[in-house]
């Protein structure tokens, strides 16, 4: 008995794939299509999934007044042209009896240098209705966060003033324990008032929707610096800003981040002056920016952790903080589609690097 070569293989395997496939010419005509795409086209009255073979995808598609037709009418042409290597586009599929949606890809190959087209559609509904629930859990958790910080503010604000009050009325009639106390108490209230406000921010950034537009960095940049001058002349911080590019975002989530980002720097300097330079390099469609200090850094193990909400690598006695700063910078930098990470040495100062969109070409 002897077995089929490999080459033989590929029409059945393909045939028996649970994926709607089809090969097209260098004009758009449909030369194969597997059997998973041919009973589609039977049970759907789909206008994008012609089944016959020998009919034109694109002049089908292009009969089809719908924006999903036009995407795929546009992106198959460009592949077809030579312009583009894949496209891909998502879209709802619906019947009168259920909904799903599809993921198409289109990618060219050649074969005897003629040049033929790929198109694939996978059936995605399970992971879109996964991805719309979490998105929903998230934004249910978001509110929850928001109204219970919220309501958590006033009774806070209440108990801290009652103890400052209760300390001026009787301040000479207790000893030197209760003042110590109070100043615990006191303390400890500022601090949580500070984690819930940190709360309500982080919680406000996926739900405020500002829009995203140009943004100079440099003016960002020269407002953040307005903003901690007393604590730049406190400390003497020595803030060096390189070039800084204009990228799309949102002007006050992009101030937040540097405040945060250049708070930090200046807080975990150390001993010495701090010392923080802030520029940017660009790479294709982003811009990456990094923010260097020349402070206390940290270990290697830790550079993932400190982006998680209230992670602290020291205690308040030794640094301020909520352990809020970074997760929300990386909150900030994930809306804007960007990435975010830190490089550092214990002892050898810390750089956190991030991406933003750079400006698209006619973008105002």
């Amino acid at each position: 008995m002897t077995s089929r070569e490999p080459e033989a293989l590929v029409p059945a395997a393909v045939d028996t794939l649970p994926i709607n496939f089809a090969i097209l010419d260098d004009e758009g005509m449909i030369l194969h299509t597997n059997r998973a795409w041919q009973e589609f086209g039977k049970a759907n009255e789909i206008e994008l999934r012609p089944d016959t073979v020998g009919t034109n995808y694109l002049e089908v598609t292009a009969q089809a007044e719908t924006e999903t037709a036009r995407t795929v009418a546009d992106g198959l042409a460009e592949i077809l042209d030579g312009e583009r290597e894949l496209f891909e586009h998502e879209y709802p599929c619906h019947s009168p009896d259920e909904q799903r949606w599809f993921l198409m890809r289109a990618a060219p190959f050649t074969d005897d240098g003629r040049r033929y087209v790929a198109v694939a559609h996978f059936d995605i509904t399970e992971r879109y209705e996964y991805q719309r629930r979490l998105e929903q859990s998230n934004e249910q958790l978001e509110q929850f966060a928001y109204a219970v910080s919220h309501d958590l503010r006033e009774p806070l604000r209440m108990v801290t003033s009652y103890l400052q009050l209760l300390e001026q009325q009787y301040g000479d009639e207790l000893d030197e324990d209760a003042d110590e106390f109070i100043e615990f108490a006191v303390d400890g209230a500022e601090r949580m008032e500070k984690m819930i406000e940190g709360i309500l921010t982080y919680s406000r950034i996926d739900t405020q929707d500002n829009g995203l537009g140009s943004v100079d960095l440099e003016a960002v940049i020269d407002d953040v610096l307005q903003d901690l001058d007393v604590r730049i002349e406190e400390t003497d911080a020595e803030i060096t800003t390189e070039s800084l590019p204009t990228v799309q975002g949102d002007a006050s989530q992009l101030r937040q981040l540097f405040q945060n980002l250049l708070s930090n720097a200046i807080e975990y300097s150390g001993e010495g002056v701090p010392r923080v330079t802030i520029s940017a390099t660009r790479e294709d469609d982003e811009w990456m920016v990094s923010v260097s200090d020349e402070g206390i850094g940290i270990d290697a193990s830790d550079t993932d952790r400190v982006f998680e909400v209230f992670q602290r690598l020291h205690s308040h006695e030794e640094h301020e903080g909520t352990g809020i700063g970074l997760a929300l910078c990386k909150r900030i930098v994930d809306k804007h589609g960007g990435d975010i990470w830190l490089e550092s040495e214990p002892g050898e100062g810390t750089t956190i690097s991030f991406t933003l969109p750079a400006v698209s070409e006619g973008a105002n």
